[in-house]
């Protein structure tokens, strides 16, 4: 990240996340976020979740009492990182290169200092730091408008991967840390997609291009990932980027009473993904410093 230091470089950041705070397209995945909560929580409103009494059984309360706004929050943090949080990431990253390309602007920037490395990384930070506010925003709005529709008090911890353990409780003293570590690992884990959609980015002159390829990635990525082994051999299941994107859900049991982390699966998971990232990023790098924008 040479690239990225110096006074020069803070600069070149800043500017680039003026330029998508400036942009009305950077909000669209604002304005996605508050869809999605008022969408799930008219499902919450029709729904019963009977089928939480079951993981639940050994819980001292009906765990139904507890379908507040922390658990509403959560719910939309494990939901939305699979259904709306990809999207989000693929159209921002997506736009950065080809966006400019097919505006007529990213010539006009290639004509002078800096170089198009520290051009290159600082479009790569300004995406990420969207994407994590994005993220924010998301959980932050879903916990103000569930603790209005549902009320507050301890979160019921149903991660649906640990669901042989079953839920837990956490209290206000260890869910709000927890969310926000979970928030920040999930982000993490959606620049897998970031930084695949930044690299098509970098070799297209259209956007819906990167973004429909991406998509499209990730889609038959997440497809094949839940093959049965009979189909797909775990070895190759090993190979697509979101067999290990949900490493960020292991954070969850570093608040769990009496612990069960798997560091082993965590580290390999982020290694996996830093992989896939860096690749990603350095192909986009690679053909974006050689490439002739004409337009």
């Amino acid at each position: 990240m040479s690239a990225l230091s110096g006074p020069g470089a803070i600069n070149v950041l800043r500017w680039e996340l003026f330029k998508l705070a400036r942009r009305r397209a950077s909000y669209v995945g604002f304005w996605l976020c508050l869809a999605f909560v008022v969408v799930v929580l008219v499902g919450f409103q029709l729904s019963s979740f009977r089928g939480l009494r079951r993981f639940a059984k050994n819980l001292p309360i009906d765990p139904l009492a507890l379908v507040n706004g922390p658990f509403f929050a959560n719910f939309i943090l494990l939901i939305g990182f699979f259904a709306l949080l990809p999207l989000l990431a693929a159209t921002l990253a997506g736009s950065q290169l080809a966006g400019e390309a097919r505006e007529g602007t990213l010539r006009a920037l290639l004509v002078r200092p800096p170089s198009r490395p520290t051009i290159y990384l600082a479009k790569v930070a300004a995406s990420y730091l969207w994407l994590q506010g994005v993220t924010f925003f998301l959980v932050g709005l879903a916990l103000l408008v569930g603790r209005v529709a549902l009320g507050g008090g301890s979160l019921l911890v149903f991660v649906w991967e640990q669901r042989a353990q079953g839920p837990w409780l956490a209290s206000t003293a260890d869910w709000v840390p927890m969310l926000a570590v979970a928030s920040v690992g999930a982000a993490l884990s959606l620049f897998v997609i970031a930084s695949l959609a930044m690299m098509l980015s970098a070799l297209v002159d259209t956007p819906v291009v990167a973004h429909v390829g991406c998509l499209g990635a990730f889609f038959i990525s997440s497809v094949l990932q839940r093959l049965p082994p009979e189909l797909l051999d775990p070895d190759l299941k090993d190979l697509l980027p979101t067999t290990h994107m949900n490493f960020w859900h292991e954070l969850y049991r570093l608040w769990r009473p009496g612990g069960g982390f798997d560091a082993a699966r965590f580290w390999g998971d982020v290694a996996w993904c830093g992989g896939f990232t860096a690749v990603f990023l350095a192909v986009g790098l690679y053909a974006f410093t050689r490439r002739d924008v004409t337009s």
